[in-house]
């Protein structure tokens, strides 16, 4: 057998190709950050081996990339994430096994759907709270760790109606051997809430989502101002345990009709101490926080984070337009009233990796457009709230319609939630899809 140059010789694409192509490119879809990390882990696995990681032009298997080819074996892989390239490192560079989930066959046209990931978990506590909310601590039924998880992320649960509801994580983010949770009764319901308040009970078991996070805390800020209106709190709440142990600063402005109705008011006040100002306006907002006062002006290094009814959001955004750029975030748990959104028109999209092109009626959305065409597609609210239908977008201009994207990632059109954005007639969007 011949002597190689190299023990392990790999070509990662990083093609690009003009904005809008309908094929894509690996370099769109990230395929440079990805090649870099390789490169630079590589030397981690190396054990005395002689390993090249290389750039490499267009392989021409756009539709599933970004994509590598590794040598001398000749395997393909599909990779999206560091944790993928970590797996074949692991796998196959150091251990020589392939790995399956990721590896491409010859001849191959369309990548594999995966079955989504899903967490087992048991009712361990519920606890009442007033005024139709319930405090749950869920665990896998094993009591093993449960995925990690950062402040401000939520979990999708799935209910025995056939519905997925996203609710935030109110525990330390540190604790792997428990999620907990604070669910209040929708009025009007859409069924979520009053299953899982009717149905679920201590000794229980459902399903859940990875956790995901649409409300990360930026670590950049030198200062964080957490505004929480009702249920609201319960994503500042693992904000707060993450925050105060790190020593940064922050300060939770905590707004309710009355007591009784400012749910896990104890945890809260012991989670924050003397960073808390509470609000009981009496379902008056003119008689709660002055926001003018608390956001008139802010220093440099502040960041604003504000989650609960869509009003509070909406007059808190307002309020906040002068701050800088990225400075704040938000998240609300109900569509807001609608505003003067401009009328649905048809328009065309074109599916990248199945090189597939769909009208999108007026009455329809982009969203049904794909699952008519048989691809299946998660979602959850439907309401652009939760960035679960999130998908690349690769070409065309669209009309963002949702409340998760932020005004710089809507600038930068790279992503859409298919759930209820949409484009003008005769537009024709391409989707990582």
């Amino acid at each position: 057998m011949p002597e190689h140059h190299f023990d392990i010789h790999v070509f990662c694409c990083i093609n690009e190709r003009a904005a809008g192509h309908p094929r894509g490119s690996c370099s769109v879809r990230g395929s440079v950050d990805l090649q870099e990390y390789m490169k630079a882990q590589a030397k981690r696995f190396s054990q005395g081996r002689r390993i090249r990681i290389n750039k490499s032009g267009c392989l021409d298997r756009c539709e599933l990339g970004p994509v590598m080819v590794i040598y001398p074996e000749g395997v393909w892989y599909h990779y999206q994430t560091k944790d993928d390239i970590d797996e074949i490192l692991e796998s196959h560079v150091l251990n020589g096994k392939t790995v399956a989930r990721l590896q491409l066959s010859p001849g191959q046209k369309t990548l594999r759907t995966n079955e989504p990931v899903r967490v087992a978990l048991r009712v361990a506590d519920m606890r009442e709270l007033a005024h139709d909310v319930c405090r749950y601590e869920l665990v896998a039924p094993d009591g093993s760790d449960l995925p990690a998880f950062e402040a401000g992320a939520h979990v999708d649960l799935f209910t025995g109606a056939g519905m997925r509801r996203s609710y935030s994580l109110a525990g330390d983010p540190d604790t792997r051997q428990r999620y907990v949770l604070g669910i209040r009764r929708e009025v009007p319901s859409r069924g979520g809430s009053d299953w899982l308040l009717d149905h679920l009970s201590v000794g229980d078991r459902l399903e859940a989502s990875l956790p995901s996070n649409n409300f990360p805390l930026d670590w950049s800020a030198k200062r964080h101002i957490l505004i929480a209106g009702g249920i609201g709190v319960t994503p500042m709440m693992a904000m707060g345990r993450a925050l105060r142990r790190a020593g940064a600063s922050c300060h939770l402005h905590f707004c309710a009709p009355d007591e009784s109705r400012a749910p896990f008011l104890s945890e809260v006040k012991e989670i924050f101490g003397s960073e808390l100002s509470l609000y009981f306006d009496g379902g008056d907002p003119s008689k709660g926080l002055n926001l003018s006062e608390v956001l008139g002006s802010p220093i440099e290094g502040d960041h604003v984070y504000v989650c609960g009814p869509p009003g509070l959001v909406s007059a808190t955004r307002e309020r906040a337009s002068h701050w800088p750029s990225g400075s704040v975030h938000w998240e609300q748990f109900a569509p807001g009233v609608p505003e003067s959104a401009p009328p649905n028109e048809p328009f065309e999209i074109l599916l990248s990796r199945q090189q597939v092109k769909l009208q999108v009626s007026e009455d329809q959305t982009i969203l049904d457009a794909v699952r008519k065409a048989g691809i299946d597609i998660e979602s959850s609210c439907e309401d652009g709230l939760c960035g679960c239908c999130r998908v690349g977008l690769l070409g065309g201009v669209p009309q963002h319609r949702d409340v998760v994207l932020t005004d710089a990632e809507k600038v930068a059109n790279r992503e859409i939630l298919i759930c209820i954005s949409r484009a003008k007639k005769g537009e024709v969007l391409v989707l990582d899809i």
